[in-house]
């Protein structure tokens, strides 16, 4: 059965020790530290994986083949979810469903790793120096964006800044990430802690909870859509094209990373500033180490004109 047209709307339905086993992974996955929203994402992909074992005319997981796995992941119309059916998989032999791991016979994908959208020293510079600091939404966009360029807050954890999280007597912020629940502690740089006071002192509304708000009554709580509008606005006024680069706190994370991969600080201190837990996570930021790739190219090697002569006829190569 074909399903890449009303995949998105379509929950595929399966025999009842498949939901089963699915339930259990979750339980599985949870215990080891996953977050919701992955364990949703990895909930839909094992389904689909389930769905096309089953309409192979298998009931249950024990049917297992290599050749069985190869023909549900070719039937999956994105390559994307291989990589979640390969934990699946481990997880089906770790928990004695399976006889044997049968992820080695997972088509092998790897995700593609798009360069990352940076921004330069003077590009940044210039979209601070443009705000203007002298109306509440002014104050209140400039400390956002300094969060972000300055000490390469994620979106949600800006969104959610609240007032216990700053300790402005020794100058630093503490905060638990929200999206990997790990725990921080970054400096309060100077002219991001005087963009902060300014906006609590002279422009943010007298109510409670966390520090940004939206600008009117009932003044709630900025929405993601507000807080990446305060990045489009500030490169709307420095007049400064993106050119396919991303618009929103992410970008500036990455600038953030790539400028303090370009000025020699270790990749290790890098990732530790960002908050990544996962050691390889910087890895990428190296390709944007403009210096330090010069030392390995290699020469561009001389033309002999032998291919020249090769399409000409003239001799084989």
């Amino acid at each position: 059965m074909s399903h890449s047209k009303t995949k998105s709307a379509f929950v595929p339905k399966l025999p009842p020790n498949f939901e089963k086993l699915l339930v259990d992974y979750q339980h599985h996955c949870k215990k080891n530290g996953l977050r919701e929203r992955s364990m949703e994402l990895y909930e839909k992909e094992c389904r689909w994986f389930l769905y096309n074992f089953a309409n192979g005319g298998c009931t249950d997981i024990s049917q297992i083949t290599a050749a069985k796995v190869v023909t549900a992941c070719l039937e999956l119309t994105s390559k994307s979810y291989l990589a979640t059916i390969v934990t699946f998989l481990k997880y089906c032999a770790d928990s004695g469903n399976t006889d044997r791991d049968y992820s080695y016979v997972v088509p092998p994908y790897k995700r593609p790793q798009p360069i990352p959208s940076v921004y330069t020293g003077d590009e940044i510079r210039q979209i601070e120096s443009m705000i203007n600091r002298d109306t509440p939404v002014g104050k209140r966009d400039y400390a956002i964006i300094l969060l972000a360029t300055r000490l390469g807050l994620r979106l949600e954890d800006i969104r959610t800044l609240s007032f216990d999280e700053l300790d402005f007597n020794k100058d630093i912020i503490r905060l638990v990430q929200e999206k990997t629940l790990t725990a921080m502690e970054l400096p309060m740089v100077s002219e991001l802690k005087t963009a902060l006071l300014d906006y609590i002192q002279n422009g943010r509304p007298n109510v409670s909870g966390v520090v940004f708000r939206i600008s009117y009554p009932p003044y709630d709580e900025m929405t993601k859509v507000g807080v990446d509008a305060c990045f489009r606005r500030a490169l709307r006024k420095a007049k400064i094209e993106n050119r396919n680069r991303g618009c929103g706190p992410r970008a500036f994370r990455s600038s953030l990373a790539s400028s303090m991969v370009n000025d020699g600080i270790p990749y290790e201190a890098v990732r530790k500033t960002l908050g990544h837990i996962d050691p390889n996570a910087i890895s990428h930021y190296a390709r944007l180490d403009i210096e330090r790739l010069r030392i390995y190219a290699l020469p561009v090697p001389k033309a002999t004109g032998a291919f020249a002569d090769f399409l000409m006829g003239r001799s084989a190569l």
